[in-house]
């Protein structure tokens, strides 16, 4: 029992690092905006999958790691995402319950809102400029969802995180 609990902590935290790796992982600057939100996007499916063992305090660790990742003002993203996970987590029930078109809508949205709250905190901050074409990365970060819904699912049963 103690070994297949820390296969499943492995497996769960390899997830992540792939999510970092492909958040950082760089692209042609033209594309830079079609770029989705990898991170947002597992975060998010294991909130609704496990959410008493993924959930705000996971999310706040991911995102502060994601500030020392990219150099940004150190709890910038560590904030939003906390406030994000907080309301996934709050309203799991709900959110489970939805069609994948519906999660994935509702995908294009938040990541949108977390992109537009990273910005307003580095605003206040800093002079910061929001760049009008992450709204290409929020969609093509709901048109991912389903498949990244389904891939993440296949994951979760073959390490037994139900």
């Amino acid at each position: 029992m103690n070994g297949r609990f820390l296969l499943q902590v492995i497996g769960l935290v390899a997830v992540f690092v792939v999510a970092l790796v492909l958040e950082i992982a760089p692209w042609p600057s033209g594309f830079q905006s079609f770029k989705p939100s990898w991170l947002i996007l597992i975060l998010t499916y294991w909130i609704l999958a496990l959410p008493t063992t993924v959930n705000v305090g996971t999310a706040f660790v991911l995102g502060i790691i994601w500030d020392l990742v990219i150099g940004s003002i150190l709890g910038v993203h560590g904030l939003v995402l906390s406030v994000f996970a907080y309301f996934v987590a709050r309203y799991h029930q709900i959110l489970s319950n939805l069609s994948l078109w519906q999660q994935s809508l509702l995908m294009m949205i938040a990541v949108f809102v977390i992109r537009f709250g990273i910005f307003l905190v580095e605003m206040f901050i800093h002079s910061a400029v929001f760049d009008w074409k992450d709204i290409f990365g929020a969609l093509i970060t709901g048109a991912l969802w389903p498949w990244g819904f389904l891939l993440l699912r296949k994951v979760g049963r073959r390490l037994g995180l139900n």
